[in-house]
């Protein structure tokens, strides 16, 4: 029994910073689903371009050289179907903005692929698996 769902007109993704997971999983949706669905991401704190998520989705064939970090209040269109969040903060700053619409929050905790001290190598297998992870979850989460 599966819990996938149809893909919403419009996807939002919040996490800490608009740098890392965010921007991995706007860039894998708006591969999966092309033109059909609306998809942007934010943080709570506007982040830096990382170059290794933009190195790990270029493996994919998806170019996010252009990302801009954005926060959840430069979302001037606050009218989202979903909004998924990475963190814990992330999902309750997202309750609190989309509070009295039809907007469904989920909250996928997911660790910070950055974290520790680490050589390059280990970052980019650590960024390569979220990056499967993210595309796992979705995959699993909407038909394709």
């Amino acid at each position: 029994m599966s819990n996938s769902t149809p893909l919403p007109s419009s996807v939002l993704f919040v996490c800490y910073l608009n740098s890392i997971r965010s921007p991995m999983a706007e860039g894998l949706l708006k591969s999966m689903a092309g033109e059909s669905v609306y998809v942007q991401s934010c943080g709570l704190e506007s982040g830096d371009l990382d170059q290794l998520m933009v190195s790990v989705m270029s493996e994919k064939g998806i170019d996010m050289s252009g990302h801009k970090a954005r926060t959840l209040s430069d979302i001037q269109d606050g009218s989202f179907d979903l909004v998924i969040a990475f963190t814990k903060d992330a999902g309750l700053a997202a309750e609190n903005i989309f509070a009295g619409q039809d907007t469904v929050v989920e909250t996928w905790v997911l660790p910070d692929p950055s974290a520790g001290a680490l050589d390059v190598r280990a970052m980019m297998n650590n960024y390569r698996a979220m990056r499967t992870l993210i595309e796992n979850r979705l995959k699993a989460r909407f038909k394709p």
